[in-house]
């Protein structure tokens, strides 16, 4: 399923310390997981594109994370700085993306509660990426203004991991309530409970999903009728 590769691939970019060796990889998975659910909204397809973007910084990282393994007393991390920008800027980008995706599906599906925290999630990415861009820019600081960067440097870093965290419940949450096209035909029929009204509810949470699945199927087909026309 989209969302749950989604979130796996999402998942690496907890690695704050070692991503030089996880980027590419987190990129990739991120891009097969979107290409999947770009049928279903053409935000996850830009944020396709974007995780590509992406893979090529994470490529670039690797090698010179590979590098640097091999011979750490040539200072090959350096370079990695390079990256810094060009990385901070697509996985904000890709974010935005995904975000948006789950918000734009979500309010189809009447899922307001899981709409309004993409919005407000798509706000704090724009913030904190965007001081760590500013940070990263090669400039040379000195006396109090150098202390009050590196006091917005730690909490950027603190924000960078909270915000990634934040995003994942999102995802997942979207695991958990989405039922994308592909779901219809793979539903496990539940346990019946003892309970009838656990029955019913189950039952109808599934109409629900079907409802919405087969709706965008049928979009889906739609639009790639008229794209053969």
């Amino acid at each position: 399923m989209g969302f749950g590769t989604l979130f796996f691939g999402y998942f690496l970019l907890l690695n704050i310390a070692y991503y030089g060796y996880t980027d590419m990889i987190a990129a990739l998975i991120m891009a097969m997981a979107l290409n999947k659910l770009s049928s279903v909204n053409a935000s996850f397809k830009s944020g396709f594109f974007v995780s590509m973007a992406f893979a090529a910084v994470g490529l670039f990282e690797l090698v010179i994370s590979f590098m640097d393994m091999f011979s750490p007393s040539n200072g090959y991390l350096d370079l990695l700085d390079y990256a810094m920008i060009p990385r901070t800027v697509a996985i904000a980008i890709l974010t935005l993306f995904i975000l948006k995706g789950i918000d734009e599906v979500a309010s189809e599906v009447g899922l307001s509660d899981l709409a309004r925290r993409a919005k407000i999630s798509m706000t704090a990415v724009l913030i904190i990426y965007g001081l760590e861009t500013v940070l990263n820019i090669p400039i040379e600081y000195s006396g109090v203004i150098l202390k009050i960067l590196s006091v917005i440097a730690v909490f950027v870093i603190f924000s960078t991991f909270v915000i990634v965290t934040i995003n994942l419940i999102t995802i997942y949450r979207a695991y958990m309530k989405i039922c994308m096209p592909e779901d219809v035909d793979n539903d496990i029929p539940d346990k019946p409970s003892r309970f009838e009204f656990i029955n019913k509810h189950r039952e109808h949470t599934k109409d629900r999903q079907r409802e919405y699945a087969e709706y965008r199927l049928e979009k889906f087909k739609k639009k790639n009728s008229k794209k053969k026309k």
